[in-house]
């Protein structure tokens, strides 16, 4: 079984990119990014980022977060 933490990756984030190519390594199917995106949508998956950025943003907060809890 490979790694627990993102399926052989060094995090959790999964990017189109990232599923194009866990698709070439267990299937053995080349799709472009594109084209995995189709098979998402096509599939009920919708990209779970938000359409704004909140005005309440704190962008100091978000880079200690990013530098220290993150990793």
């Amino acid at each position: 079984m490979e790694a627990e933490l993102g399926r052989g990756f060094a995090d959790e984030r999964w990017t189109l990119m990232r599923i194009k190519t866990l698709i070439g390594r267990m299937f053995h199917i080349g799709y472009t990014v594109p084209g995995v995106w189709l098979l998402l949508r096509r599939n009920g998956w919708s990209c779970q980022r938000p359409a704004r950025r909140r005005i309440e943003r704190n962008e100091a907060a978000i880079e200690v977060w990013k530098k220290e809890v993150w990793p």
